[in-house]
């Protein structure tokens, strides 16, 4: 896919590179969702989940054209700060987008702690909104805690939001603009 540019990171991000997700990631997303606190995974899946969902996983681990997932990847060694135990190498953010029969991408992306509000989510969202559109999808859909409502401002840069608030959800509808910043 491609490498995070740098150039407009805080100088303690090492170099990233973006890529598909394939079977042989199932370990390393494992370790990854492993060093995310309850808290992330709680804004991620929006319930108490342990462990990343088996059939998530091996849907978006899968290959198929209906669900991309993309994850970005550690070129270098741990950042100053970040949790501990990383390498090169290591699994620090997942995304993906799951395709329904009416043509509509659902999204969710999911970034380690330590790497959160780095750009990292962005990137991964901008790769899966360049692809998607690529391949014709023309809306996507999300849904977003209310208290992470900062997150349409990321949505609106491939179209127009509109939201529906139940339970403390977000429902996001974006209708693509064909735009991938």
């Amino acid at each position: 896919m491609s490498t995070l540019d740098t150039a407009r990171r805080p100088a303690a991000l090492p170099k990233m590179t973006i890529r598909q997700a394939g079977e042989r990631d199932r370990a390393a997303l494992a370790e990854m969702f492993a060093r995310c606190t309850t808290q992330t995974r709680y804004r991620r899946f929006h319930g108490h989940v342990n462990v990343l969902p088996a059939r998530y996983l091996t849907e978006a681990l899968s290959g198929r054209p209906d669900h991309l997932a993309l994850v970005a990847v550690v070129a270098a060694g741990p950042r100053e700060g970040s949790t501990e135990g990383l390498t090169e190498g290591s699994i620090v953010a997942l995304a993906s987008c799951r395709t329904d029969a009416r043509g509509v991408g659902d999204l969710g992306v999911l970034v380690e702690d330590g790497w959160q509000r780095l750009g990292i989510g962005a990137a991964l969202l901008r790769e899966i909104a360049g692809y998607a559109t690529s391949t014709g999808i023309g809306v996507f859909t999300a849904q977003v805690l209310a208290e992470q409502s900062w997150i349409l401002r990321l949505l609106t840069a491939y179209g127009s939001c509109a939201s529906v608030t139940r339970r403390g959800v977000l429902d996001v509808t974006v209708t693509a603009s064909g735009r991938t910043r």
